[in-house]
Parts: C-alpha cells; sequence; structure tokens
C-alpha cells in the first residue's frame, strides 16, 4: 500500500468517528497515534461522535484504573500475609522471663496506672494473653478477678458475656453490671462486635509490684548498651 492510500485509509476510518485506539486496531498497517492525529487534524467529528469517543475513553479509563487497583491490593495482601508469617516463624516459644517481660510491656502501655490492677481491651488475644499471665506470673487466685463490659445500644449482653466468660475462665458472677453505651450520647457509633472488657483485679499491692517490675525494665534498658544513658 502506497503512502497515500496509508494516509488515506486512515482518514476514512477517522471520518467514521473511530478513536485513535480503534483505527490502531483496525489498521492493516502499524501506525502511532501521532501520526494519526497529524493525518487527521482538519477532520472535524461530529457531536455525536465526540461523545461516543468520549464515552469509550471514560469506561476504559476507569475499568483499566479499577483492574489496576484491584490487582494491586490482592498483590500488595499476598505481600503483608507473606511478611507476617515470615515474621511469626521468627517467635518459636516464649521462655517464663519472656512472658513475664511480654505482659509488663503490654500492662505498661495499657494497664492502669493508680487504684487497682486494671487491663482494658476489646482484642480476644491481648484479653486472653493478659488474663493467664495475671494467672501465671502474678498468682492472682481465681476469686479475686473481676470484669466489666462496655458495650453499644443493642448488642446482646447475656450472649457477649457469655462469650467472654468462656475466653477468660472468669466465672459471669464475677462480671460488674456492664456499662452500656446509648446511641445519641456523643460515643463513636461504630459497633465493636463483642464489646470491650476490663479486668480487674482490686490489689494495691501487686499493682504495685507490676509497676516495680516497669521501673527495673526501664532501669535495666537505660543502663544496658541498647539503651545508653536513656531518655534526656
Amino acid at each position: 500500500m502506497k503512502s497515500w492510500e496509508r494516509r488515506e485509509l486512515i482518514r476514512s476510518l477517522r471520518s467514521k468517528g473511530l478513536s485513535y485506539k480503534e483505527i490502531i486496531k483496525d489498521s492493516p498497517f502499524s501506525i502511532s497515534k501521532s501520526t494519526i492525529s497529524d493525518w487527521c487534524k482538519d477532520i472535524e467529528l461530529t457531536a455525536r461522535q465526540k461523545n461516543r469517543i468520549e464515552y469509550l475513553f471514560k469506561d476504559g479509563s476507569y475499568r483499566g484504573r479499577l483492574a489496576g487497583s484491584k490487582a494491586t491490593q490482592i498483590r500488595r495482601a499476598e505481600e503483608v500475609a507473606s511478611i507476617k508469617e515470615k515474621a511469626k516463624s521468627e517467635i518459636s516459644s516464649l521462655t517464663e522471663n519472656e512472658f513475664k517481660l511480654a505482659g509488663l510491656m503490654l500492662y505498661w502501655a495499657e494497664g492502669a496506672k493508680s487504684r487497682c490492677v486494671d487491663i482494658t481491651n476489646s482484642d480476644p488475644v491481648l484479653i486472653k494473653f493478659m488474663t493467664d499471665w495475671l494467672r501465671f506470673i502474678c498468682k492472682v487466685p481465681e476469686e479475686r478477678f473481676r470484669a466489666c463490659l462496655h458495650l453499644h445500644s443493642g448488642q446482646n449482653e447475656k450472649q457477649i458475656k457469655a462469650y467472654w466468660s468462656k475466653l477468660t475462665n472468669i466465672p459471669i458472677e464475677q462480671f460488674f453490671k456492664s456499662y452500656v453505651k446509648q446511641e445519641g450520647s456523643g460515643y463513636r457509633k461504630n459497633i465493636l462486635y463483642k464489646g470491650t472488657i476490663k479486668i480487674r483485679v482490686c490489689d494495691g499491692n501487686l499493682l504495685n509490684r507490676i509497676l516495680g517490675w516497669i521501673d527495673g525494665v526501664a532501669h535495666a534498658w537505660a543502663i544496658s548498651s541498647i539503651g545508653g544513658a536513656g531518655p534526656s
């Protein structure tokens, strides 16, 4: 095909209202968008043809972005799962001292620092970890444990209380009256499925012992080669 024949074919396709992508697809020879633009710059499309091309562009662009976004999400999810699985394999077991230190760090971050030993959270794994820690490390007698639920209006208190009682091995009769947040009270509207639980041990001596352990960890870090002189 001669050069002028190629040019006229491309112009003919453009005159029919085809987009540059469609022209490239239908052309029997290889051609670039810049060449099409140069050859067809004087061709005026009708309003209907312009609207059609605009629709194709937007629809194709949106679907392309959506597919790309989904593929990125899937790839990232696989990367995150791989990172977590590798990191999990790096923790094989805990010695008693490591268990003690892990619990202390959690209490340092989440626990009450006055009056009673309190730990409040909505994470079942964390709550199970800390009730086991209080039993094994702190030697808390079963009868000293108390619990209190913080729920949202509309949640099944009886069902949720049974769930936490089974998880923590704290009898339901050792639960205080639940605190229920009413709608419209200014609290967050996202409802935690199992609510939030507070584990309490009213023992001032134990609290001071835990706080002493925490001070000991901070001091040991400060004088170690890792902590150096500690925080300034």
